[in-house]
Protein backbone atom coordinates (compact mmCIF):
# COMPACT_ATOMS: atom_id res chain seq x y z
CA UNK A 1 0.00 0.00 0.00
CA UNK A 2 1.37 3.43 -0.53
CA UNK A 3 2.38 5.91 1.75
CA UNK A 4 -0.38 7.69 3.12
CA UNK A 5 -0.59 11.85 2.64
CA UNK A 6 -1.40 13.94 5.19
CA UNK A 7 -1.35 17.74 4.47
CA UNK A 8 -1.47 20.64 6.67
CA UNK A 9 -1.98 24.45 7.27
CA UNK A 10 1.84 25.84 6.97
CA UNK A 11 1.95 27.02 10.70
CA UNK A 12 1.78 23.51 10.99
CA UNK A 13 5.16 22.87 9.81
CA UNK A 14 6.97 22.48 13.33
CA UNK A 15 3.97 21.41 15.41
CA UNK A 16 2.52 18.04 13.19
CA UNK A 17 5.64 15.97 13.30
CA UNK A 18 5.97 16.81 17.38
CA UNK A 19 2.32 15.85 17.51
CA UNK A 20 2.90 12.85 15.63
CA UNK A 21 5.74 11.63 17.47
CA UNK A 22 3.22 12.22 21.13
CA UNK A 23 1.01 9.92 19.34
CA UNK A 24 3.18 6.64 18.14
CA UNK A 25 6.62 7.84 18.77
CA UNK A 26 7.47 8.77 14.83
CA UNK A 27 7.30 12.24 13.50
CA UNK A 28 5.83 10.99 10.70
CA UNK A 29 8.26 9.99 8.20
CA UNK A 30 6.08 6.63 7.41
CA UNK A 31 3.44 9.48 6.00
CA UNK A 32 3.97 12.14 3.11
CA UNK A 33 3.44 15.20 4.94
CA UNK A 34 2.56 18.46 2.39
CA UNK A 35 2.67 21.73 3.84
CA UNK A 36 1.18 25.44 2.58
CA UNK A 37 -1.35 27.54 2.62
CA UNK A 38 -4.85 26.20 3.79
CA UNK A 39 -6.52 27.52 0.56
CA UNK A 40 -3.91 26.24 -1.79
CA UNK A 41 -4.13 22.86 -0.37
CA UNK A 42 -8.16 22.56 -0.52
CA UNK A 43 -7.15 23.30 -4.13
CA UNK A 44 -5.44 20.40 -4.41
CA UNK A 45 -7.46 18.03 -2.57
CA UNK A 46 -10.06 19.22 -5.09
CA UNK A 47 -8.89 18.87 -7.87
CA UNK A 48 -7.82 15.39 -7.14
CA UNK A 49 -4.57 15.06 -5.02
CA UNK A 50 -4.58 12.38 -2.11
CA UNK A 51 -4.84 13.33 0.96
CA UNK A 52 -6.26 10.99 3.76
CA UNK A 53 -5.63 13.50 6.60
CA UNK A 54 -6.28 17.71 6.50
CA UNK A 55 -5.41 20.09 9.02
CA UNK A 56 -6.55 23.43 8.47
CA UNK A 57 -5.71 26.91 9.44
CA UNK A 58 -9.58 27.48 8.72
CA UNK A 59 -12.23 24.85 9.48
CA UNK A 60 -14.30 26.67 6.04
CA UNK A 61 -11.89 24.98 4.16
CA UNK A 62 -12.42 21.22 5.84
CA UNK A 63 -16.41 22.19 6.37
CA UNK A 64 -16.83 22.35 2.75
CA UNK A 65 -14.60 19.25 1.53
CA UNK A 66 -16.97 17.15 3.45
CA UNK A 67 -19.95 18.98 2.90
CA UNK A 68 -18.62 18.47 -1.14
CA UNK A 69 -17.91 14.52 -0.62
CA UNK A 70 -14.04 15.29 -1.57
CA UNK A 71 -13.27 13.86 2.23
CA UNK A 72 -15.62 12.07 5.08
CA UNK A 73 -15.36 13.62 8.59
CA UNK A 74 -14.71 16.61 9.96
CA UNK A 75 -14.59 18.72 13.62
CA UNK A 76 -12.93 21.86 14.95
CA UNK A 77 -9.39 21.22 15.99
CA UNK A 78 -8.84 24.46 17.85
CA UNK A 79 -8.37 28.34 18.46
CA UNK A 80 -5.22 29.12 17.66
CA UNK A 81 -4.80 33.19 18.47
CA UNK A 82 -2.85 35.63 16.78
CA UNK A 83 -0.25 37.55 19.16
CA UNK A 84 2.13 40.28 18.69
CA UNK A 85 5.55 39.20 19.43
CA UNK A 86 8.01 41.75 20.73
CA UNK A 87 11.42 42.51 22.68
CA UNK A 88 11.17 42.15 26.49
CA UNK A 89 12.35 45.57 26.69
CA UNK A 90 9.20 47.11 25.24
CA UNK A 91 7.18 45.61 28.13
CA UNK A 92 3.78 45.13 25.65
CA UNK A 93 0.71 44.58 26.86
CA UNK A 94 -2.66 43.96 25.46
CA UNK A 95 -4.13 47.41 26.47
CA UNK A 96 -0.35 49.17 24.72
CA UNK A 97 -0.25 46.73 21.70
CA UNK A 98 -2.41 48.87 19.52
CA UNK A 99 -0.35 52.10 20.35
CA UNK A 100 2.84 49.99 18.81
CA UNK A 101 1.38 48.63 16.20
CA UNK A 102 0.25 52.60 14.95
CA UNK A 103 3.84 53.62 16.05
CA UNK A 104 6.30 53.81 12.87
CA UNK A 105 9.45 53.84 14.58
CA UNK A 106 9.07 50.29 15.34
CA UNK A 107 9.34 47.88 12.34
CA UNK A 108 6.67 45.67 11.94
CA UNK A 109 6.53 42.11 10.68
CA UNK A 110 3.42 39.65 10.07
CA UNK A 111 3.11 35.81 9.66
CA UNK A 112 1.96 34.52 6.53
CA UNK A 113 2.64 30.86 7.05
CA UNK A 114 -0.53 29.17 6.89
CA UNK A 115 -2.86 32.20 5.77
CA UNK A 116 -4.08 31.77 2.11
CA UNK A 117 -3.19 34.18 -0.29
CA UNK A 118 -6.19 33.91 -2.33
CA UNK A 119 -7.96 35.27 0.77
CA UNK A 120 -7.85 38.44 2.92
CA UNK A 121 -4.74 37.11 4.25
CA UNK A 122 -4.17 40.94 6.06
CA UNK A 123 -7.28 41.21 7.08
CA UNK A 124 -5.87 41.95 10.48
CA UNK A 125 -3.59 44.68 9.36
CA UNK A 126 -6.86 46.40 7.97
CA UNK A 127 -8.89 46.32 11.05
CA UNK A 128 -5.84 48.41 13.21
CA UNK A 129 -6.01 50.43 10.23
CA UNK A 130 -9.23 50.87 10.96
CA UNK A 131 -9.44 51.34 14.40
CA UNK A 132 -6.10 53.81 14.67
CA UNK A 133 -7.38 55.94 11.96
CA UNK A 134 -4.45 55.47 9.81
CA UNK A 135 -4.18 55.97 5.79
CA UNK A 136 -5.29 52.98 3.87
CA UNK A 137 -2.74 50.74 2.97
CA UNK A 138 -0.18 52.69 5.14
CA UNK A 139 0.26 50.29 7.78
CA UNK A 140 0.45 47.33 5.10
CA UNK A 141 3.42 49.38 2.64
CA UNK A 142 5.39 49.29 5.90
CA UNK A 143 4.83 45.99 7.28
CA UNK A 144 7.54 42.97 6.46
CA UNK A 145 6.06 39.59 5.79
CA UNK A 146 7.76 36.66 6.28
CA UNK A 147 7.31 33.18 5.57
CA UNK A 148 8.70 31.17 8.43
CA UNK A 149 11.45 29.52 6.21
CA UNK A 150 10.94 30.21 2.97
CA UNK A 151 12.52 33.58 2.33
CA UNK A 152 15.93 34.53 2.22
CA UNK A 153 18.05 35.35 4.19
CA UNK A 154 17.15 31.90 6.54
CA UNK A 155 17.66 30.85 10.22
CA UNK A 156 20.71 28.90 10.40
CA UNK A 157 19.93 25.24 12.08
CA UNK A 158 18.91 24.93 15.30
CA UNK A 159 17.13 28.35 15.33
CA UNK A 160 13.46 29.49 15.09
CA UNK A 161 13.15 31.61 11.73
CA UNK A 162 11.20 34.33 13.67
CA UNK A 163 13.25 34.41 16.84
CA UNK A 164 16.14 34.59 14.83
CA UNK A 165 14.78 37.55 12.38
CA UNK A 166 13.83 39.47 15.23
CA UNK A 167 17.34 39.22 16.84
CA UNK A 168 19.40 39.83 13.27
CA UNK A 169 16.45 41.57 11.18
CA UNK A 170 16.05 44.76 13.00
CA UNK A 171 12.44 43.19 13.25
CA UNK A 172 10.81 44.87 16.40
CA UNK A 173 7.42 43.09 16.26
CA UNK A 174 5.92 40.35 14.66
CA UNK A 175 2.16 39.86 14.24
CA UNK A 176 1.69 35.76 14.50
CA UNK A 177 0.16 32.54 15.63
CA UNK A 178 0.65 31.46 19.32
CA UNK A 179 1.82 28.14 18.26
CA UNK A 180 4.45 30.38 16.55
CA UNK A 181 5.47 32.66 19.65
CA UNK A 182 5.80 29.82 21.61
CA UNK A 183 8.57 28.37 19.44
CA UNK A 184 10.09 32.02 18.77
CA UNK A 185 10.21 32.84 22.99
CA UNK A 186 11.54 29.40 23.27
CA UNK A 187 14.39 30.10 20.85
CA UNK A 188 14.97 33.85 21.66
CA UNK A 189 14.54 34.60 25.52
CA UNK A 190 14.76 38.05 24.90
CA UNK A 191 11.82 38.20 23.33
CA UNK A 192 7.74 37.72 25.02
CA UNK A 193 4.30 38.24 23.36
CA UNK A 194 1.05 39.45 23.97
CA UNK A 195 -2.59 39.07 23.17
CA UNK A 196 -4.14 41.35 21.16
CA UNK A 197 -7.27 43.85 21.86
CA UNK A 198 -10.60 41.58 20.53
CA UNK A 199 -11.40 44.67 18.20
CA UNK A 200 -8.12 43.80 16.20
CA UNK A 201 -7.45 40.64 16.76
CA UNK A 202 -8.38 37.60 13.94
CA UNK A 203 -7.92 34.29 15.01
CA UNK A 204 -7.61 30.65 13.04
CA UNK A 205 -10.38 28.23 13.67
CA UNK A 206 -8.40 25.39 12.80
CA UNK A 207 -10.20 22.18 10.98
CA UNK A 208 -9.37 18.74 10.64
CA UNK A 209 -10.75 16.27 8.19
CA UNK A 210 -10.22 12.78 7.49
CA UNK A 211 -10.91 10.73 4.12
CA UNK A 212 -12.59 7.40 4.06
CA UNK A 213 -9.16 6.20 2.54
CA UNK A 214 -7.13 7.00 5.57
CA UNK A 215 -5.62 3.82 7.39
CA UNK A 216 -6.89 2.76 10.63
CA UNK A 217 -3.88 4.12 12.44
CA UNK A 218 -4.18 7.61 11.12
CA UNK A 219 -8.25 7.36 11.99
CA UNK A 220 -6.90 6.90 15.27
CA UNK A 221 -4.37 10.04 15.53
CA UNK A 222 -7.32 12.05 14.25
CA UNK A 223 -10.03 10.47 17.00
CA UNK A 224 -6.65 11.24 19.25
CA UNK A 225 -6.40 14.96 18.58
CA UNK A 226 -10.06 15.02 19.05
CA UNK A 227 -9.77 13.75 22.96
CA UNK A 228 -9.17 14.90 25.72
CA UNK A 229 -5.42 13.77 25.75
CA UNK A 230 -5.23 15.72 22.47
CA UNK A 231 -6.51 18.65 22.94
CA UNK A 232 -4.33 18.88 26.21
CA UNK A 233 -1.74 18.25 24.02
CA UNK A 234 -2.41 20.95 21.50
CA UNK A 235 -3.38 23.12 24.66
CA UNK A 236 0.67 23.31 25.75
CA UNK A 237 1.31 24.05 22.39
CA UNK A 238 -0.51 27.23 22.60
CA UNK A 239 -3.90 26.14 20.81
CA UNK A 240 -7.28 26.76 22.77
CA UNK A 241 -10.67 24.37 22.94
CA UNK A 242 -12.72 26.41 19.84
CA UNK A 243 -15.41 26.26 22.20
CA UNK A 244 -13.91 27.93 25.00
CA UNK A 245 -12.87 30.97 23.29
CA UNK A 246 -11.97 34.40 25.27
Amino acid sequence: MSRQTIMAAGSMLHLLPQLLDHYWGSDGSGYELKFGSSGALRAKIESGHPCQLFISASSIHTQSLVENHYLKSCALLGLNRNVLVHPVRLRVTEESALGFLMDAQYQLAISTTGLNPAANELEMLERITQVGGLKSGELKKRTRLITGGRETPNAPTGRNQYGWIMETQSVDLLLTYQTNAIEAVADNPNLSFTHLPEVVRVDGYYGIALSSLASPLLTGFYEWLLGSEGQSCLSGYGFRSATHSR
